[in-house]
């Protein structure tokens, strides 16, 4: 059966403008079902089609953007079947018998054991690359049946062979980061992570993957030793060979086993953990999991400019103000206060803790019946054809998990950082509260002791006297108050309202000093309200992933990027505090950024060209609605900012991401001077997979403007029919130097033995030329090829020498 396909139909990212489709018309769209189909794919691709893999459409960047044709791992509308399938032929079919007999030993305690250490165990999950997040992590938190006699997966191998029950029951991520609704691999290879700074980015759960790179070669990538597991191979070579090289998977070669390849190379494994999809289409990786916990989340309320000299201390409160502190961000919010000197931000911590805190009327720990449902014990969750896993009511289709302070052990309605989602209701009731004291101010000449007006202004506005201040604020809230309670005009969800509001307060010079006083008294409580004093305990998934799945999808339109710095240096303070500066310098013109700035921390990623560079690395988020008038000015300003070489910031992948081929060689090395580093290791891996850049199918715009190709050229063969000739004789010369970049040119020079050169000769990539030659002596005959990109040369040759007698 033909792949599915559609083509000129609109493609466009999960937070764009739902109005404007950021490609019109897409030629094409696959929708692979299979690994057969993918290699179909990739085998027979015209040598004018490029292709690209995309899943959930999240990434901002163009990073999953192809130059003309898609393939859908996860059809983003939910129609087509994705490729969602949890694998048991490998896991545990193919698993090396030494690994599992290691395996078989342990005994991982069982989730909520009170003696049960933080992430211990090791369990593998092996799955197409097509399944969400959240879909896996619900899976993983169901577990194996043990009652089912049939069961094929690794714990029920362990069980028969071992007598060890231990591998049954939940479990779960090491971590994961703020939202689930991207593809598991699509979250791996652009670098996603959450705020764990004792533990890597995801992508470093990874033990195996199943690459299919352009022609329609598979390989089975995996590490070259795995020390946790005693250096033990996780998988029997000669059992993949029997099961990837039937003739299913042969596409265009002789037999299945000519076209598939195991290679355990740490090298390779590392340039296509974190590749942006250049490798080709990731059909399947195996991640390591461990047993399922609960989270303890801490919130305080400070300002950022108490606490900013504490992030490159890594002894500092901040981080070991619990010892068994795990995680931490800060979230600061964007509009100052007091006169402008202060930003308030919200400090979030997390540790492990026993799984003792249930949802009233359950069994279950928090979060499981609000992020997962399907949570009877004696009824397992319905197995939906369409996704081929088990459904999960609430997995993807839930608000994110807030306690809620009067009702212990249960949640309540999502907040402030739902932003691009939620209703206007929430902001309506904030509004309404600053309005009421702002009148009784007004009215009265009252300052609620305690209230916003005495914590945003740096003293009393009554005492200063200014009369014209207190009348365009009355004018203000009449004004904002007709827009709340106008139907027919007032926004239904919090981005338009917001904009409306920050247009009411900042569109008119004359009053704009009274508006931005009231902007940062609605900017102040709303963010005190969603980012104050919180103590929660949930299971793991539902305390990291906080996104908001109820969303209005007409209504998202974000604006987004990251940028990655060494914990321990003090530009990333800097780079923050030229931000906020920027915002000062906006509202007094007018603008408004609608978001937030986050800080969150994690350790070094073992990925080439993943931005967790450092030991302890801090990723600063600015997030915010692309519609708001000051969103896109911030951005492009910490765009600029990082790109500036007193910064280096590292931008993230799957972000809005503006970098340049310089910009990314400077990151990671590899540039014309000093080819070395990591890019240049990754390079060098996709020569390998790609015959140095021929294979050039999953070549995009992204990929070539960012330098994310095969930059060198290689030199084939170049051999002459003679060495030794008469004067005026001929030779011909052969050449074969296929294998390289479109984007490099072949030219031939001939050097006389008198030194004198003939001109240059422009040579297509593989052929055969006669020459005559007169002079007595050596000539040097050079085939000299160069690779351009970016207005970059890269230059090799080589040389034959021919002696005329």
């Amino acid at each position: 059966m033909p792949v599915a396909f559609r083509i000129n139909e609109p493609w466009t990212r999960k937070h764009d403008n739902p109005q404007t489709p950021h490609i019109p018309m897409a030629p094409k769209i696959y929708y692979p079902q299979s690994l057969e189909e993918v290699i179909e794919i990739c085998s027979n691709r015209p040598p004018n089609e490029f292709l690209k893999a995309a899943g959930s459409h999240w990434a901002l960047s163009d990073a999953a953007i192809s130059d003309n044709s898609f393939v859908e791992t996860h059809d983003p509308n939910n129609v087509l079947t994705p490729m969602g399938r949890t694998l048991y032929e490998v896991v545990p079919g193919c698993l090396n018998k030494n690994f599992v007999t290691f395996l078989g030993h342990q005994h991982p305690k069982q989730f909520g054991a009170p003696d049960a250490e933080e992430n211990e165990g090791i369990y593998l999950a092996h799955f197409e690359t097509g399944k969400r997040v959240y879909q896996l992590y619900s899976e993983l938190d169901l577990g194996e049946d043990a009652n089912d006699p049939n069961g094929k997966s690794l714990a029920h191998l362990i069980n028969r062979e071992y007598s060890n029950p231990d591998y049954f029951g939940s479990w779960a991520f090491e971590t994961l980061g703020g939202a689930a609704g991207q593809t598991v691999f699509g979250a791996l290879t652009t670098g996603t992570h959450g705020g764990d700074f004792r533990f890597p980015p995801i992508a470093d759960s990874v033990l195996a993957m199943h690459l299919v790179a352009d022609g329609g070669k598979h390989f089975w990538i995996e590490r070259e030793t795995y020390p946790d597991f005693n250096s033990i191979p996780i998988t029997d070579d000669s059992a993949l060979n029997q099961l990837y090289g039937d003739d299913l998977y042969k596409g265009k070669k002789t037999t299945g086993l000519d076209n598939f390849k195991i290679i355990r190379n740490d090298d390779l494994f590392n340039a296509v953990l974190i590749s942006a999809g250049r490798f080709g289409i990731v059909y399947s990786v195996i991640i390591r999991a461990v047993r399922q916990y609960c989270l303890h989340e801490e919130r305080r309320l400070d300002n950022w400019q108490n606490i900013k000299s504490l992030i490159h201390d890594s002894n500092s409160s901040l981080f070991t103000g619990n010892t068994n502190n795990r995680f931490l961000q800060i979230a600061i919010s964007v509009t100052p206060y007091l006169n402008f000197t202060k930003n308030l931000c919200g400090i979030t911590t997390r540790w492990n803790v026993p799984s003792i805190m249930v949802t009233p009327g359950t069994s279950s720990p928090c979060g499981r019946l609000e992020r997962r449902g399907n949570i009877d014990p004696n009824h397992r969750p319905v197995y939906d054809s369409r996704i081929r896993a088990p459904w999960f009511d609430n997995a993807g289709n839930s608000f994110g998990y807030n306690p809620d302070p009067n009702k212990p052990n249960t949640a309540r309605s999502p907040g402030f950082f739902d932003i691009a989602s939620e209703n206007s209701d929430f902001l309506t009731g904030v509004i309404n509260e600053v309005l009421d004291e702002l009148s009784k101010f007004v009215d009265n000449n009252i300052v609620v002791a305690g209230g916003v007006i005495a914590a945003v202004a740096i003293f009393a506005p009554v005492a200063l006297g200014i009369v014209a201040l207190v009348l365009a604020i009355a004018a203000l809230i009449e004004k904002i108050r007709e827009l709340l309670d106008d139907k027919n005009i007032k926004p239904t969800h919090f981005a338009g309202l917001l904009n409306s509001v920050a247009d009411i307060l900042l569109s008119d010079p004359k009053g704009r000093a009274a508006g931005i006083f009231v902007w940062q008294c609605i900017s102040y409580l709303a963010f005190q309200d969603q980012q104050g004093n919180v103590d929660f305990e949930a299971i793991s998934y539902a305390v990291m992933d906080r996104f908001s799945y109820l969303d209005k999808s007409e209504q998202v339109n974000v604006d987004s990027i990251e940028v990655f710095f060494d914990a321990n240096d003090t530009k990333v303070i800097a780079f923050v505090d030229s931000l906020l500066l920027f915002e000062i310098a906006q509202e007094l013109s007018g603008k408004v950024f609608i978001g937030y700035i986050s800080l969150r921390f994690t350790t070094f990623t073992r990925a080439l060209i993943g931005m967790q560079r450092f030991t302890r690395t801090v990723a600063v988020e600015v997030s915010g609605l692309a519609d708001a008038g000051g969103s896109r000015p911030l951005i492009d300003f910490a765009l600029r900012l990082a790109a500036n070489p007193n910064f280096g910031g590292i931008v993230h992948w799957g972000q809005r991401n503006n970098q340049t081929m310089d910009m990314v060689q400077s990151r990671f090395g590899d540039s014309l001077s000093f080819p070395a580093g990591n890019l240049h290791t990754w390079r060098r891996q996709l020569s390998g997979i790609t015959d140095n850049g021929r294979l050039n199918g999953f070549s995009s715009n992204f990929t070539r403007t960012l330098g994310l190709e095969v930059v060198e050229p290689v030199m084939g063969s170049l051999i002459a029919s003679r060495y030794s000739i008469t004067t005026g004789g001929s030779v011909t010369i052969t050449w074969d130097c296929t294998n390289n970049p479109p984007n490099t040119e072949f030219r031939l020079k001939v050097t006389l033995p008198n030194g004198i050169q003939r001109p240059l000769m422009r040579l297509a990539f593989a052929g055969t030329k006669r020459l005559i030659l007169s002079n007595k002596g050596i000539t040097t005959i050079s085939l000299i090829a160069t690779c351009t990109l970016n207005n970059e040369s890269r230059v090799k040759d080589i040389q034959i020498f021919i002696e005329v007698i």
